[in-house]
C-alpha cells in the first residue's frame, strides 16, 4: 500500500517551490527566474509524498501567486531556443500566461 499523499500547506508549498526555483534560476541578480517546467521536474523528485499531478502543481502555483506567497512571471521575449521550455512551463491564468517562478534575492 503506497503511503497516503500529504498535501503541503501554502507556506510549505511556496518554500519548496522557491528552493527549487533558486537552484535552477537563470538571469542576473534582481531578475532571476526559473522555468516552471524545471521547477516542476525538481518538485516531482524532491516531494514525492505530495502526489500531485503537473496540472495540480500548476493550479497550486497560480493560487500561491494570487495569494502573494510567491511571484510568477511571463516571458516577454520568446526565445526560440527555449520554445519547448516555454510551452511546457505555460500556466494560463485569467488574461495572462506565466512561464517562470521569480527568484527574489
Amino acid at each position: 500500500v503506497p503511503p497516503k499523499a500529504s498535501r503541503p500547506d501554502l507556506a510549505e508549498f511556496a518554500a519548496a517551490v522557491k528552493t527549487a526555483a533558486a537552484a535552477r534560476a537563470e538571469g542576473w541578480p534582481g531578475s532571476r527566474k526559473a522555468f516552471i517546467s524545471h521547477v516542476w521536474d525538481a518538485i516531482r523528485v524532491s516531494e514525492p509524498t505530495w502526489d500531485v499531478s503537473e496540472i495540480e502543481f500548476k493550479c497550486m502555483l497560480a493560487e500561491a501567486h494570487r495569494l502573494g506567497a510567491l511571484v510568477l512571471a511571463n516571458a516577454d521575449l520568446k526565445d526560440k531556443k527555449a520554445i519547448k521550455d516555454l510551452e511546457s512551463s505555460a500556466v494560463p491564468y485569467k488574461n495572462t500566461v506565466w512561464h517562470f517562478v521569480r527568484v527574489e534575492e
